[in-house]
């Protein structure tokens, strides 16, 4: 198994409990030895990976005695035992406080059960790195990918979605009444049919006299105030709309009560008996009966 470090070449860079004996330790980066190698040309120690760099060099010399063509060889018993060297934790400064032979960190770091301190991937795959002692917890309540149900509508999906999109189109959602009425919210699929008799929605008067006012006041309206709203004659008892019996109408009916305008004791007369009157009204100014022969008085018919 590949033991854990924070470089890709080099030594092991992990902080060790007790200090690695001198022997162990690579002569070209001073740690201790990764894959490690013996100079047959002096007896030091080198890294396989320090080794390969010295080597593309192009004064290539062993690190330590200078010998330019030297070989080496992959000792085993060193290896074994750097990789049982006593180590901390890579987390031990956040808290973790385990510490045991090298060979073994990377299970230390990789186990579900091992370092709660090692940061993971979120298993939802939603990209954050978070601690694994806090993974259950961010899976469940926090990660924009977990899975939960649309509390109006019950469908599942994940957060962000059921939480975005989904919301701005669910027909359970509780939406609040634009007009502000008593009713408070209405599910978004019910919403249309409440406005089509909301009391304080605003509407057209069913007259179309162009006049717009909430629902509530439209039988008012239509019953006492809109101008359009039918209507019979007071005097003839003709029928039509209060615009134009109030105008027009009122401007030809027979019936419309007229005062006489010689304001005789009669008071008022039928618009369609007013000729008759007149012909009759004590108070008409008429010419004298001799006006054939030239009499130019006018008086009153009493007179």
């Amino acid at each position: 198994m590949a033991v854990a470090m924070s470089n890709s070449s080099g030594g092991y860079d992990h902080q060790f409990v007790n200090a690695p004996p001198s022997l162990v330790v690579c002569v070209v980066c001073h740690l201790p030895s990764r894959d490690p190698h013996l100079t047959e040309c002096c007896g030091h120690i080198i890294c396989k990976s320090c080794l390969q760099q010295t080597k593309a060099s192009p004064y290539t010399a062993c690190p330590m005695c200078k010998v330019k063509k030297f070989t080496t060889m992959y000792n085993k018993q060193i290896d074994r035992e750097v990789k049982s060297l006593l180590v901390y934790c890579t987390n031990k400064e956040k808290g973790c406080e385990w510490q045991g032979e090298l060979n073994y960190i990377n299970n230390h770091l990789g186990n579900s059960d091992g370092c709660q301190f090692e940061e993971v991937k979120c298993s939802n795959e939603c990209g954050k790195m978070i601690e694994r002692r806090y993974l259950t917890s961010h899976v469940e309540t926090e990660c924009p990918r977990r899975k939960v149900n649309c509390q109006y509508c019950h469908d599942g999906g994940e957060h962000e979605f059921i939480e975005g999109q989904h919301k701005e189109e669910c027909p359970k959602l509780p939406l609040a009444c634009p007009n502000k009425c008593e009713v408070g919210t209405v599910p978004r699929e019910d919403m249309e049919a409440h406005r089509k008799e909301c009391q304080l929605e605003i509407i057209n008067c069913s007259s179309d006299c162009g006049k717009k006012l909430e629902r509530r006041h439209l039988c008012s309206h239509v019953e006492t105030e809109c101008p359009r709203r039918k209507v019979n004659c007071q005097y003839c008892h003709d029928r039509g709309e209060h615009e134009f019996i109030e105008g027009q109408h009122k401007e030809e009916c027979p019936k419309l009560p007229l005062a006489c305008p010689n304001k005789c004791e009669v008071g008022t007369v039928p618009r369609e008996d007013m000729e008759a009157h007149r012909k009759e009204c004590p108070l008409e100014m008429i010419q004298c009966d001799y006006h054939n022969v030239g009499c130019e008085v006018r008086m009153a018919r009493k007179d």
